[in-house]
């Protein structure tokens, strides 16, 4: 099967930029994301991750 490279995965995306939202959000921004949502956001995330890998069709690569 062929592989894809690392940068056109979705899935790693949507990755990077949910640790980039939990390390800002642990300097104490939070948007304008009410405080009764923020238990859902990690559910939200999980499911997210779920959803992309049964969609995936191609193995990634480090390499080109």
């Amino acid at each position: 099967m062929n592989s894809k490279p690392w940068y056109t995965s979705k899935t790693l995306w949507f990755n990077v930029l949910a640790f980039i939202a939990a390390v800002v959000a642990s300097f104490g921004y939070s948007g304008q994301l009410p405080a009764e949502w923020e238990q859902y956001v990690g559910v939200a995330v999980a499911l997210a991750n779920i959803l992309l890998r049964l969609v995936t069709k191609q193995p990634v690569t480090l390499r080109r």
